[in-house]
């Protein structure tokens, strides 16, 4: 059976997989563009990486602050970012 079709596409994914995931670091942890402007880190994006990358450490926190889903937990400043 000819399988080079089926890893060209897992390969393809694998590569699109780890674009993505390297935007939403870029995102979380803030970067600069090509143009020169600073994006600054995004509060919301580094709670969703850390949450999905380590949910047995930070999803418990995240429930014993109480959180509903809303942004009851960031501090003024976090939603100035």
């Amino acid at each position: 059976m000819d399988t080079r079709g089926t890893d060209t596409e897992k390969n393809k994914d694998e590569k699109l997989l780890a674009e993505v995931e390297e935007a939403l670091f870029r995102r979380a942890t803030g970067y600069e563009d090509a143009a020169g402007k600073v994006v600054p880190p995004d509060v919301r994006a580094a709670m969703y990486w850390l949450e999905n990358r380590f949910p047995e450490r930070w999803k418990k926190i995240r429930a014993q602050a109480g959180d509903d889903g809303g942004d009851k937990s960031l501090t003024d400043e976090e939603k100035l970012l």
